[in-house]
């Protein structure tokens, strides 16, 4: 049954909430002269630099499907109406800093917040830094493709329409930095935070338990890793950069961040996780390369158990470079090396190894960008495609600063492939286009 009258205006409304929001188009062209969007500038609220200092932004999203789903009735994977407030003080040595956002959501039809940053940041001796609370951490060279980053992400926000900065999501931590001959972060996570996965709420997904594409009621609902303590995580970098060219070295010990295994019960729960990696950036032929490498090893297994995943080793080599001006071209080329892949098949019926991996995954990743000569105009692309699934995943986009207040991005998600069970074309039916209007303050 298709959505009723009053949930259809709810999410028109949604779309054009922030209209009603925004300030007279007048007053905003007033405002502009003098503005600094990394900080207060020449604001005088600033004056008094011993406060919290606040900025944020006004939001307004609609992402449309490009086509009906058999599995769910949402014709929307993205309506919602959003406010993001960033706060800083500085106390003393150490820096507060607090992000958070509440927004109206019109597929999920409530409100809904989320704390992306809560945490106090400074220096703990002369060369030691520290970050203890919620926050936000990322390192590896791949653009969209992790391998030693294995801190959480948010696939649903950035398959629906919502901002790159969203894919990021946040984690409660304590990380500590140690610069010297060689600079060494080390973060401890008290408890598991797993990736913001597809469970079927938002965004369909293929189940080959049940042979085709699903979506909630029922939620996929994983056993949590939740217990402080027994559940802790440990990521460990060691970098330095020599005559221009950065070496990094990587460990990590915790949980995988998808719900790769089962119990005996049949429950998805998140298996252990240790990884050893390096990774290599350096400057070559006017442009940057960069080469990245890790193993992933679980819970002992010799491949033979369907119900957990095999042990992999992962490659990455990426390039990118400026040949003209204002456009900058990426490339990158991906391979996942499955370990004991015969065992996994002998292990499998005939019918689960219809849905099994290959034991190597290639993947290509291309992206575009384009600046006009006063950035007020932004153009990209970044596709995906991996021969040997045969799928692909198209982002373009386009965006426009109107303002240095307000800004306007259009784009799209578009999925596809051959086989349904491949990790791009199962998500066909969630194809979607997206608009963002931001108003920035």
């Amino acid at each position: 049954m298709r959505h009723s009258a009053e949930r259809i205006r709810t999410r028109l409304l949604l779309g054009i909430a922030l209209a009603c929001l925004l300030p007279g188009s007048g007053s905003a062209q007033n405002d502009d002269a003098g503005w600094d969007d990394e900080g207060w500038g020449d604001d005088p609220w600033a004056e008094d630099q011993t406060g919290w200092q606040w900025y944020g932004f006004i939001e307004g999203a609609v992402a449309p499907r490009l086509q009906s789903d058999p599995a769910t009735d949402e014709d929307f994977t993205l309506a919602e109406t959003r406010l993001q407030l960033e706060g800083e003080r500085q106390l003393s040595d150490y820096t507060a800093t607090v992000k958070g956002g509440v927004w109206l959501d019109g597929v999920e039809d409530g409100g809904r917040g989320d704390l992306r940053e809560a945490n106090l940041a400074g220096r703990l001796t002369a060369s030691t830094d520290v970050v203890v609370g919620r926050q936000i951490i990322t390192w590896g060279t791949g653009d969209l493709v992790f391998l030693n980053d294995l801190f959480p992400k948010d696939y649903v926000a950035f398959f629906s329409g919502r901002s790159d900065e969203y894919l990021k999501a946040p984690t409660d931590a304590l990380k500590l930095s140690w610069f010297g001959p060689l600079n060494v972060d080390v973060v401890w996570m008290p408890r598991a935070v797993p990736n913001r996965f597809i469970t079927g709420e938002r965004l369909s997904y293929f189940s080959p338990r049940a042979g085709r594409r699903v979506a909630a009621p029922p939620r996929l609902d994983p056993r949590d890793r939740d217990s402080p303590g027994d559940d802790s995580e440990l990521a460990l970098r060691v970098y330095q950069t020599l005559d221009g060219v950065e070496l990094a070295g990587y460990a990590y010990h915790g949980f995988d961040n998808q719900p790769s295994a089962q119990d005996a019960d049949g429950r998805a729960y998140f298996p252990r996780l240790s990884s050893l990696g390096a990774s290599v950036r350096a400057p070559v032929a006017g442009g940057i390369a960069n080469l990245e490498t890790a193993y992933y090893h679980g819970e002992d297994d010799r491949g033979d158990d369907p119900d957990r995943p095999n042990d992999q080793w992962r490659w990455l080599a990426g390039y990118e470079n400026e040949p003209v001006s204002d456009l900058t071209i990426g490339w990158q080329y991906s391979l996942e090396w499955m370990q004991d892949h015969d065992a996994l098949l002998d292990a499998l019926s005939p019918e689960q190894r219809r849905y099994a991996p290959d034991q190597y995954r290639h993947l290509l990743t291309n992206r575009l960008t384009w600046q006009g000569p006063r950035q007020d105009l932004t153009l990209s692309m970044f596709t995906f495609y991996s021969p040997s699934d045969a799928d692909y995943y198209l982002r373009p986009r386009a965006r426009y600063r109107f303002s240095d207040r307000l800004s306007g991005t259009l784009g799209a998600n578009l999925f596809g492939g051959e086989d349904d069970w491949t990790f791009h074309t199962q998500l066909e039916d969630n194809s979607n286009a997206y608009l963002r209007l931001r108003y920035s303050f």
